[in-house]
């Protein structure tokens, strides 16, 4: 019986010392080094993530069992670092549209050193992120800040968004239930007037002016050049682009070519096995697009990489031509009559529909055309 007391009281205290090996993040003055807060043991991938913000470097780790925020556990919750980076200060990203994600994992200090330098990235954090998936978690969480902060200032843009421009420490915090997070930044080098970010739309603290401060975020964008030479594509009897076959061009194949200019690879990230799911490639002029399957080693081996499609939506940024006597800015009723019926799929649609379907092997064109009816784009996937 003495033994079980014994153990029974170490227990308070093996209890704290494990939580003291945790990271408090709500202690953080975000300003530290970036290794000092990364178990390089933890599953963790580092990179752009424009959904979570496009605008700097951003690590993820995947399970937040070694931090806590004011006491509360985050074991089974995401946690974010971010990370000031100027090479990604531009309008590159979010042209883009949707969410485009390039992360890679780390495994030591080594390899975070050599991947920070490679962005320009700083060596200190300047935010954090916390995943609330619960709503438990989230009420437990409101109400520390709340404690600590008072009531805070509705978010206009959220339905239940709350936010503190916590001055006497430099810090903004965003509550954004709606979306599943914390952010909390330290606002030395960021605007005083204005915030934004996909999860909290644009934030005014207060005179914000919105021109000002996106060219403060795009400031490393590259002055647009005006280019004569359009591209040149060309569109066969049996929909092959360029003498590129779907199902059969490699993207090596691709990558070897004449039309391979000023094209700029994306990658679709799975983000809960962090696989590779689609693999593109777009001109930049956000005009032509290639589609390619993930082959051997994750997408690694680009022989193995196949063509499932491409998608060409404004005509007037190439120089286009068929060979199955379609033209750019062709009516819609001419257009159909160049087509059998039995070919085309939404027949039955055409009286109500602004686009065509014609079935090709195991894909599908799809002719799109304006609101004036006239031939604009297409698509085969």
């Amino acid at each position: 019986m003495k033994k079980l007391l014994l153990l029974f009281a170490y227990l308070p205290l093996l209890l704290s010392c494990k939580n003291q090996d945790r990271i408090d993040l709500s202690q953080l003055q975000l300003n530290e080094t970036v290794e000092s807060l990364i178990n390089f043991d933890d599953a963790k991938t580092i990179g752009v993530e424009t959904v979570e913000y496009p605008f700097c470097l951003m690590i993820e780790i995947s399970d937040g069992a070694n931090y806590t925020f004011d006491g509360i556990d985050l074991t089974g919750q995401k946690v974010f670092f971010q990370i000031n980076s100027e090479l990604l200060k531009t309008d590159s990203l979010t042209q883009q549209g949707g969410g485009h994600i390039d992360v890679q994992s780390f495994k030591d200090k080594n390899e975070l050193a050599d991947i920070l330098k490679k962005y320009q990235a700083a060596h200190t954090v300047y935010g954090t992120r916390i995943e609330m998936k619960t709503e438990s978690l989230k009420k437990q969480i409101l109400a520390k800040l709340e404690s600590k902060y008072g009531k805070g200032t509705q978010n206009p843009n959220t339905d239940n968004g709350i936010y503190w421009n916590v001055k006497k420490e430099h810090k903004y915090i965003f509550f954004a239930p709606d979306y599943d997070r914390l952010i909390i930044l330290n606002n030395t080098d960021l605007s005083k007037t204005c915030y934004w970010d996909i999860m909290n739309g644009t934030i005014d603290f207060g005179g914000c002016n919105q021109e000002v401060y996106t060219q403060e975020l795009l400031k490393n964008t590259k002055p647009k050049k005006e280019s004569t030479d359009k591209l040149t594509v060309h569109i066969d009897k049996d929909w092959n682009i360029n003498k590129f076959v779907v199902g059969k061009t490699t993207e090596q194949d691709f990558l070897s070519s004449s039309t391979n200019k000023n094209f700029e690879r994306m990658i679709v990230i799975d983000g809960n096995t962090a696989s590779t799911t689609e693999i593109s490639y777009n001109n930049e002029d956000k005009t032509l697009y290639f589609y390619f399957s993930v082959g051997h080693g994750n997408g690694d081996d680009a022989t193995t990489n196949l063509l499932t499609g491409y998608s060409l939506q404004d005509f007037k940024q190439v120089d286009v031509s068929f060979e199955n006597g379609l033209r750019p800015g062709i009516s819609y009723q001419k257009a159909i009559d160049l087509f059998n019926k039995s070919d085309i799929m939404n027949v039955d649609d055409l009286k109500f529909s602004n686009y065509i379907e014609i079935k090709k092997g195991n894909h599908k064109v799809t002719l799109n055309f304006d609101e004036d009816y006239l031939f604009s784009g297409i698509y085969i996937k």
